[in-house]
């Protein structure tokens, strides 16, 4: 993450106390990071949905989440999909 750019002017919206005192301020950066990437004005610069899914799941796995606890998919039942014709969340 780009620390020049603030928090991208997060600051506004998230309490300062909240930065300030979080632990997983580096887990939070990298949500943001996809986000942005995720909305990119160009469209090959934008991740995939599995690629968006396996960094979701790194970025709780980092922070000391189980990403699969309650999860009737991830990114591998995502992949497997993709490859056929199935929707894995139907």
């Amino acid at each position: 993450m780009d620390k020049s750019r603030n928090l991208y002017d997060l600051q506004e919206l998230v309490a300062t106390t909240i930065i300030a005192n979080s632990e997983n301020l580096n887990g939070f950066e990298k949500y943001v990071d996809l986000a942005l990437r995720c909305v990119d004005g160009e469209g090959v610069k934008r991740p995939s949905m599995g690629e968006v899914v396996k960094e979701i799941e790194n970025i709780m796995q980092l922070a000391g989440l189980n990403p699969y606890i309650d999860s009737a998919t991830n990114s591998r039942t995502y992949q497997e999909a993709s490859k056929g014709s199935g929707d894995p969340y139907g």
